[in-house]
């Protein structure tokens, strides 16, 4: 898809400076060729702009002193040109209507407008909205509700009674409310406590690949509005995850958890269980968070890299923190001891 760099301006919001041309696709700013629309978000990639062969540029206007390239202007040139990557890359789908081999329950509610791709089973009971897109292999399971405009890619799973909202995307290998982790030990054996609540997914919410929702135990597992979830994070059951929150890859939220509105989780993050995190919180890659968190702000834990033999070093003083800690307590008292007398 190719369109001239003023329309374009006008529906990203952003100023052009410069001569008009058309733009056939965006580009990385060190490869990019005649056509393609680069940016740069960061003063410190200023120079790569006299060598790029791109015919346009979004950045800020500060940043394009003794620059020849026509510009998009804008105080955001990140988020400008994600809708820019987006208007230029529109999502096609050829398929129409419902293949031939999906499967679907007599009392289940397809929208004439929904899509269904090979081997789709849609089971009983539930509805599927308008203007959905189901990949290949995708099951669909009792009484499952998906919203309006969302696209579920090749193989997702959905267990029953599961909620997924509006305009949401699924990839392939998210499993939505396969059974929380209970169990409750009877004596050399563990008794499965059944997991009797739903997951229920806000609007607009993305799911990256191969990451797994656990449905509730008696009340929902809850994944609210705009929440975005990287690839293989695992979020336990009755989890709440306020609106708009993004996790990125690999991390673990326990059971009962519950994180609130606009939170940054960075990768490989571990929230443990039972605890609760407040609004606006960011928790840098690789935390693990083992108590509840009440201010916002940016919180870090576990060991920066280090050589071997330091880390060693290290490691073997942090075990005696304890007995050190013991032994300056004790020092203290004889000094407080000594300074009265």
């Amino acid at each position: 898809m190719s369109i001239k760099l003023s329309e374009l301006a006008q529906k990203i919001n952003c100023r052009l400076q410069g001569e008009d041309c058309l733009i056939d696709n965006v580009a990385d700013i060190n490869h990019a060729g005649d056509g393609d629309l680069v940016f740069i978000s960061n003063v410190h990639y200023k120079d790569a702009l006299s060598s790029t062969n791109a015919s346009a540029v979004i950045c800020k206007e500060e940043w394009l002193d003794g620059c020849s390239l026509s510009a998009l202007l804008t105080d955001d040139p990140r988020l400008a040109f994600a809708k820019a990557a987006t208007l230029l890359n529109p999502v096609v789908n050829e398929d129409q209507g419902v293949h031939p081999t999906a499967v679907i329950a007599n009392d289940a509610d397809v929208d004439a407008s929904a899509i269904l791709d090979a081997n789709v089973v849609v089971k009983a009971g539930a509805r599927i909205g308008a203007k959905v897109y189901i990949g290949a292999g995708t099951i669909i399971g009792e009484n499952v509700s998906v919203g309006e405009g969302s696209y579920l890619n090749a193989n997702v799973t959905i267990y029953p009674d599961c909620i997924i909202g509006n305009n949401s995307i699924l990839h392939s290998g998210v499993i939505i409310g396969a059974d929380g982790f209970g169990f409750v030990r009877d004596k050399d054996t563990y008794f499965k406590v059944p997991q009797l609540g739903r997951v229920r997914i806000g609007n607009d919410v993305e799911i990256g690949a191969n990451t797994t929702i656990d449905r509730g135990a008696l009340i929902d597992t809850v994944i609210g509005d705009g929440v975005k979830l990287d690839n293989q994070i695992q979020v336990g059951h009755n989890v709440e995850i306020g609106d708009h929150t993004v996790i990125s890859a690999c991390s673990c939220i326990g059971g009962t958890a519950r994180i609130g509105k606009f939170c940054l989780i960075g990768g490989n993050v571990g929230v443990r269980d039972n605890i609760e995190i407040t609004d606006n919180v960011m928790i840098t890659a690789r935390t693990f968070v083992t108590a509840s968190i009440s201010k916002s702000g940016s919180y870090s834990s576990s060991t920066p890299i280090d050589d071997t033999a330091n880390w060693r070093k290290n490691a073997a003083r942090f075990k005696q923190l304890d007995e050190m800690s013991r032994r300056l307590r004790k020092l203290e008292k004889k000094l407080s001891s000594v300074n009265d007398d």
